[in-house]
């Protein structure tokens, strides 16, 4: 793999598509780089949330589900609307719990089941932290230009409506309307 220098951008050898017959190189550059880009925001998100006392950036997206939600819902919602597995929500759950950010709950009507909830410490952070991460997203995208921004967020529907299980296709279709 070699580095384009100046575009940041990770490229494939020369001879890649020689070497792996069917491949092409330009898709493997994409998932490649998509995936790096991936890590990267999620480490820049990860570093800022812990700046408010938010464990990581997926127990940012546990807070956000509970806050838009405004109310109590079940961890495999909350699994499927973060896309996480029921054991990582769990690890992450307790996390949030002991710093008293959510709060579980017996559910109501199942004497196994959970319910979880924010709590109001929880709300107060997510209401600090947001409009600060929002003001950081403007700056980490600057690199683009509306038009740009734009058409990327349309290339991404395009790869994730290919990409995505149909459940979670028919779970966001319903959330947009």
């Amino acid at each position: 793999m070699n580095e384009h220098i100046g575009s940041g951008n990770l490229r494939v050898h020369d001879e890649f598509e020689d070497e792996w017959p069917g491949s092409r190189a330009t898709s493997t550059e994409i998932v490649i780089n998509l995936v790096r880009a991936g890590a990267a925001l999620n480490a820049r998100v990860s570093a800022f949330v812990q700046e408010y006392g938010v464990p990581s950036g997926a127990s940012l997206g546990v807070l956000e589900v509970l806050r838009a939600e405004g109310g109590p819902l079940q961890p495999s919602d909350i699994a499927r609307r973060i896309f996480a597995s029921r054991p990582a929500l769990s690890g992450i759950l307790d996390s949030l719990q002991v710093r008293g950010l959510v709060r579980r709950q017996a559910h109501p009507q199942s004497r196994r089941g959970i319910h979880v909830e924010i709590t109001d410490e929880g709300l107060q952070i997510i209401e600090r932290l947001l409009p600060e991460l929002h003001r950081a997203e403007v700056e980490w995208t600057k690199v683009l230009d509306d038009t740009a921004q734009r058409e990327l967020l349309d290339r991404l529907g395009k790869l994730q409506a290919r990409l995505l299980p149909d459940d979670e296709r028919l779970w966001r279709s319903k959330r947009s309307r």
